[in-house]
């Protein structure tokens, strides 16, 4: 059977959009970076749950290993 699937749906770049190949960023950095913009939107979104496994997510970040 076929299905029509949406590319945005899946996450899926369309031939038309483009990706950024420069100097590749440290993971650890951007992952860290990240979770502070969605800790600040749960710490004002109230949401004390999501603002508690942020900040473990973030302690566990900031102990990784690096090269």
């Amino acid at each position: 059977m076929n299905h029509i699937v949406e590319p945005r749906r899946l996450g899926m770049l369309r031939p038309s959009e483009h990706v950024s190949l420069g100097v590749p960023q440290d993971p650890i950095a951007a992952a860290t970076h990240a979770i502070e913009r969605i800790l600040a939107a749960a710490h004002e979104a109230g949401q004390d749950d999501a603002v508690r496994l942020l900040h473990a997510v973030t302690a566990l970040l900031s102990a990784a290993p690096r090269q």
